[in-house]
């Protein structure tokens, strides 16, 4: 296997995908906020963080742990070990997954309340679709296959952008909403099943692989970190709001966080195939390569993620009134804060990989664990008396603490140092960026200026990032070089490059 290649393929159908996802997601959005109102959005915000929670919780680390071991196997030329990788893990995720739902049922039939009951049984009742696809999804990924993934998800998303469409012109419940969203997780369980068991040779191993120590070693810290990881990122400050807040407060800070969060979605684009690239250059014990790969990963998502952070922040009164209407007004001013804290999880999430893909078993627990306690603790405090403005700030305490944790770990630990001089180069520009978009844009609100003033901080990004050596002939090379891929992958509907 060429590692690069591979990446360069996988990557370019994860942006592929990401493109699809982004404007399905944004449209999803406002569909559903526009149709159900802040009050009913609100609900729908606290259900779907639900189960995230639930999801995080039966997942544990199942899933990496499936991309980490069938990669390595993969690279090794072992499909009869991968497929047995698989079978161990899909055992492990069917009884975590039968114990969460065990318990969640009777929580939710004795203490939600009336008008989020329904819907979140039907959340419960879902959690086997969604955890059995998880397996599937991670499966492909470890074996290099992003074309697949990114075929299925594709018809997944287009099912869910019907279903919300149909569901908000016939006024259908939350409960029938979430039904609908169900079904198109069989359709694509099924897809990923038997293309996943066509790479794996057509059936998987009858003996799934031994449960080592060293598995045992891998998982347990990799599943206390997933379920952390949900609560500082998959706004566990929605609970306390839950608590202390009305129901269109919930619905402001999720359309805000929705908003900074789905832009960042694009600088994602670098990190979707990086844990099994990195799994399989640290099974075949390429050090250089690995630390190669882990830079330059962090450098391409500052670059893309900077100024769409800065644009966001800027223009976000424009934007909220323009997607979603005056009624979520209150949303646009928690959306800057909140981009610029996406961004600091994009670049996270590449030392996550990169702690998964060595077996680090230490520094992603001990940060997540500390950034936990610092965004619970200070949602605790703060929301009650600042509401949505305290969620944000618990949320971005947590997210700094995580993230310079992480990039210690890899720095100390496994001895990849952080490009601490390009990213804060980078910083300097899109701070730039923000300044000229915010100036371009006044108070206007009318696509010509919205449109010249992107314009303009995108200019001024570039314009910075060259003369620092942060842009050149290299970037472009690679920018026109998976376009082009891309657009022939697509074509022929062939997954080699």
């Amino acid at each position: 296997m060429n590692v690069r290649h591979a990446l360069i393929r996988n990557t370019a159908w994860y942006a592929g995908v990401t493109a699809v996802g982004l404007v399905s997601g944004l449209l999803m959005s406002v569909i559903l906020a526009r149709g159900l109102g802040p009050a009913v959005m609100g609900n729908l915000s606290y259900v779907i963080w639900a189960e995230r929670t639930l999801t995080a919780v039966a997942t544990l680390g199942f899933t990496f742990a499936t991309v980490r071991y069938t990669a390595e196997a993969f690279a090794r030329g072992d499909v009869a070990h991968a497929g047995a990788v698989v079978r161990l893990f899909m055992r492990q995720q069917l009884a975590a997954t039968t114990l969460v739902t065990l318990i969640a049922a009777p929580l939710v039939l004795a203490a939600a309340a009336a008008e989020v009951r329904a819907p979140l049984l039907v959340v419960v009742a879902t959690l086997f679709l969604v955890t059995i696809e998880g397996i599937y999804t991670h499966a492909l990924q470890g074996a290099q296959r992003y074309d697949v993934t990114a075929r299925t998800s594709t018809i997944k998303m287009a099912l869910q952008l019907v279903v919300a469409v149909i569901a908000v012109r016939y006024g259908a419940d939350l409960a029938m909403l979430l039904g609908g969203m169900a079904l198109t997780l069989v359709v694509s369980c099924l897809i990923q099943r038997r293309r996943m068991l066509a790479i794996y040779g057509g059936a998987l191993p009858a003996t799934p692989a031994p449960l080592t120590a060293d598995v045992r070693a891998y998982v347990l810290p990799l599943s206390i970190v997933a379920v952390l990881d949900a609560i500082v990122w998959d706004r566990s400050e929605v609970f306390f709001l839950g608590l202390y807040a009305a129901s269109e407060d919930i619905a402001y800070y999720s359309l805000a966080f929705g908003l900074a969060t789905r832009i960042m979605i694009v600088p994602g684009i670098a990190v979707g195939a990086l844990l099994p690239a990195l799994s399989a250059l640290h099974g075949s014990n390429d050090p250089a390569e690995f630390t190669v790969l882990y830079q330059g990963a962090l450098r391409y998502v500052a670059l893309m993620g900077a100024p769409l952070a800065a644009m966001i922040a800027a223009l976000a009164p424009a934007l909220v009134q323009s997607l979603y209407g005056a009624a979520y007004l209150p949303a646009a001013s928690l959306v800057g804060v909140l981009a610029a804290v996406a961004l600091l999880s994009a670049l996270r999430q590449v030392a996550w990989a990169a702690l998964r893909a060595v077996g680090d078993r230490r520094c992603a627990l001990t940060a997540t664990a500390v950034a936990a306690v610092v965004n619970v603790g200070l949602a605790a405090a703060l929301i009650p008396r600042w509401g949505t403005t305290g969620a944000v700030a618990a949320n971005a305490a947590a997210q700094i603490t995580a993230t310079v944790w992480a990039f210690a770990g890899m720095a100390h630990a496994h001895h990849v140092a952080f490009p601490l001089r390009d990213v804060g180069k980078i910083a300097a520009a899109g701070l730039l960026s923000w300044l000229v978009t915010r100036e371009l844009a006044g108070e206007g609100h009318d696509v010509t200026r919205l449109a010249i003033a992107a314009t303009g901080g995108l200019s001024t990004f570039v314009l910075a990032c060259v003369p620092a050596g942060l842009l050149g002939m290299r970037e472009w090379g690679l920018l026109t070089t998976g376009t082009r891929r891309l657009v022939a992958m697509l074509a022929s509907g062939t997954p080699t490059a």
